[in-house]
């Protein structure tokens, strides 16, 4: 995986002349934390890597073809100081998701099909929470063995965010970071529910049949609050709902 030596920002809100440069080392993490830090107790992030052509898979199907060191670091970095990462079962199945260390995830799902995953059992146990509808139950059980699970029944055809936020709320997890699939950060979006966007921008071209970026079908408009790029050409933004 490509490794970018140093992340310089570009800028943040208030200083639109910004410079600064950061080495890569294992001293830069603080600064990070504070680039990145939440304004708010209750915050919903989405965190994504896009192609120049708006792809957010590589040649082997995953975002790891994608990405290098530093934008996994900052996904590293933006996990820790979230509370739980929400996704879809599909991403779990195609990302062949991992653990989250210690902080939770939580899967979204209609079928509770979360097979492909690499997670473990003890893991599943100490870390994971599936939302699914009551007759998806067993399938999670067969295919994440050990996850907790919270029933909740779709409403045309989606589990309706509400109760999922809510669900996580009950349990003391309100920092958020959403990583996918399309589907579900859709969802978030169109219910007007993501407080920021993390994105970073490979410069690559991906393949045309990688599914692309999200998108929301009530025009969602969000304000730059920082920009940086690293010394690979990778930009990196976050963005606050307006």
């Amino acid at each position: 995986m490509p490794n970018p030596t140093s992340l310089r920002i570009l800028s943040t809100v208030g200083n639109v002349d910004a410079t600064e440069t950061l080495v890569l080392g294992d001293e830069v993490d603080e600064r990070l934390r504070e680039l990145y830090a939440a304004p708010e107790p209750d915050w919903v992030r989405m965190n994504m890597i896009g192609s120049l052509n708006s792809r957010v898979t590589g040649p082997d199907g995953t975002s790891d073809t994608l990405s290098n060191r530093a934008d996994r670091r900052i996904l590293r970095l933006i996990r820790e100081m979230s509370d739980a990462v929400v996704v879809g079962a599909q991403t779990v199945r195609q990302e062949q998701h991992t653990s989250t260390g210690s902080t939770w995830l939580c899967v979204v799902t209609a079928s509770g099909d979360l097979s492909g995953h690499r997670i473990s059992r003890e893991d599943a146990v100490a870390s994971v929470l599936v939302c699914c509808p009551a007759d998806a139950v067993a399938r999670v059980n067969e295919t994440m063995p050990g996850a907790n699970t919270v029933a909740i029944e779709p409403v045309d055809g989606r589990l309706p965010l509400d109760q999922v936020v809510a669900t996580l709320h009950e349990r003391g997890l309100r920092q958020l970071v959403v990583e996918g699939g399309n589907q579900l950060i859709s969802q978030f979006l169109d219910e007007g529910r993501i407080d920021e966007v993390c994105l970073t921008q490979a410069p690559v071209f991906a393949p045309d049949s990688a599914p692309s970026l999200p998108g929301s079908g009530h025009g969602t408009s969000f304000a730059r609050v920082l920009l940086a790029e690293d010394s690979l050409g990778y930009i990196y933004q976050r963005l606050f709902a307006r």
